[in-house]
């Protein structure tokens, strides 16, 4: 986690690669499912350029990584209603409410440790209905990493697989507070706690089934497994 080498490995291209993936319809699905225009906080975002920030689909998206040359190129983009931060996740903080923050591919470059601690500390970021969801690219190469998710606290509240062409199996994993776990259902939009009856109950783009909303990219489709 050093900027000086994040930012050559952004200067040098080697990570142009991932602006063509498709994998970043899946988050955004997964979201609309308990939270249509969430306020989205993106954690090692990247560029954020394969994450289809459709206007209407989201209320505020704030950016942060270690990469100023990253930023500057999501900066960029010029899209509506987002900001970006140059920052340490391990050790960034706001004062901000999120209805989803994002990790993706992003734990397995901290330690275990680091992993653990940043997820204990964001469920302090969330908004009542908030969630967070991780992303593990290799879930067979990054099993300690799964072990974190699963034993950090946290409940895991869905597990989704996918794949990235014929690439590894992919996951992305839910997680929330273990009492809203037990209290709140993200998809019953029941007026309960953790979910804002005011919000709508669709949102421009959404689908019941997240997993049928991801699409084919240049580089690598991602599908769902079944």
């Amino acid at each position: 986690m050093n900027s000086v080498w994040w930012n050559a490995q952004y200067r040098l291209g080697f990570w142009r690669y991932l602006d063509g993936m498709s994998d970043g319809e899946m988050p955004l699905s997964l979201i609309e499912t308990w939270a249509p225009r969430p306020a989205i906080l993106d954690l090692g975002c990247g560029t954020s350029v394969n994450l289809p920030l459709a206007p209407g689909r989201y209320r505020h998206y704030h950016g942060v990584d270690l990469s100023s040359r990253a930023i500057e190129a999501a900066r960029a983009l010029g899209r509506p209603d987002t900001s970006f931060e140059v920052a340490d996740i391990r050790t960034f903080d706001t004062a901000e409410r999120y209805d989803a923050i994002l990790l993706r591919e992003v734990i397995y470059y901290l330690t275990e440790d680091e992993s653990a601690a940043l997820l204990r500390r964001l469920p302090a970021m969330l908004t009542p209905r908030g969630r967070i969801v991780v992303q593990i690219y290799d879930v067979t190469r990054a099993e300690e990493f799964v072990r974190v998710i699963r034993t950090c606290g946290l409940s895991v509240t869905e597990e989704v697989p996918a794949r990235l062409g014929d690439g590894p199996a992919v996951a992305f994993f839910v997680l929330t507070r273990p009492d809203d776990a037990e209290r709140v259902d993200g998809r019953a939009r029941d007026g309960s706690v953790g979910w804002d009856p005011a919000e709508p109950t669709g949102g421009p783009g959404r689908a019941a089934d997240p997993a049928a909303r991801v699409r084919p990219g240049p580089a690598a489709p991602t599908t769902a497994v079944p």
